[in-house]
């Protein structure tokens, strides 16, 4: 027993080191934290990501020319807000759980921002955690938009299904199966996995996007 468990300990400590050496070659070579889960969602339009840090943030401007960030964490963290400011980007923080979907105030708020067709920052005050951008009623921040969370994984992952669903006629599965490529675990959070599968289209996206048109399911 004792023999098993230092297999256990030795083989998690090689995995950490590993992941550790990993990190820091990807780091070297890509000049991008390879933990960020930064990818691109609609190319000069929408990106997604994880937690940032500033020096993130500062390559990932220079490279895709981000105008808004939406944080799906709440508040955004302090060196981020900071950077913000500095460089004249518009933040939103909205409050949204990794365990269970957002409801559909939060889910169309989110959507209503990175698909461009503004919303009334009055009527949205009790959803915002978080606001720098500009002081009037009626808002439409402009893009590129970064949407992110703590992990990139779930929040993010969720919201960023809904739109693949709603705004660009994907199927729900192929929806959910972009979420497993950015490490969404629904055996940890089965809710937002299962919440996925039962979404009608044709039912449920005309409230996120007015234009919506039911179709073919598309794949990217």
């Amino acid at each position: 027993m004792k023999y098993r468990i230092k297999s256990v300990a030795g083989l998690m400590a090689i995995l950490g080191l590993a992941g550790l050496a990993g990190y820091y070659v990807g780091h070297i070579f890509s000049g991008r934290n390879p933990f960020l889960n930064f990818a691109e969602v609609v190319p000069g339009t929408l990106y997604r990501s994880g937690e940032l840090r500033s020096a993130d943030l500062d390559k990932i401007i220079k490279a895709h020319g981000i105008k808004t960030i939406v944080c799906l964490a709440g508040r955004e963290n302090n060196e981020i807000e900071a950077m913000a400011k500095r460089s004249g980007l518009n933040v939103v923080g909205i409050q949204m759980r990794a365990n269970r979907p957002p409801g559909p105030d939060r889910l169309g708020l989110a959507l209503k921002i990175i698909s461009g067709q503004g919303f009334d920052r009055k009527q949205s005050s009790w959803l915002l955690e978080d606001y720098l951008g500009p002081d009037s009623d009626q808002v439409k921040l402009p893009g590129p938009y970064l949407l992110h969370c703590q992990a990139g994984a779930d929040r993010t992952g969720y919201v960023v299904a809904v739109y693949r669903i709603c705004f660009e006629g994907w199927s729900t599965d192929s929806a959910r199966l972009e979420m497993l490529r950015y490490y969404h675990l629904p055996l940890k959070f089965p809710r937002m996995w299962e919440d996925l599968e039962k979404i009608q289209p044709a039912q449920f996206c005309p409230q996120f996007n007015p234009g919506y048109q039911p179709g073919p399911p598309q794949k990217s």
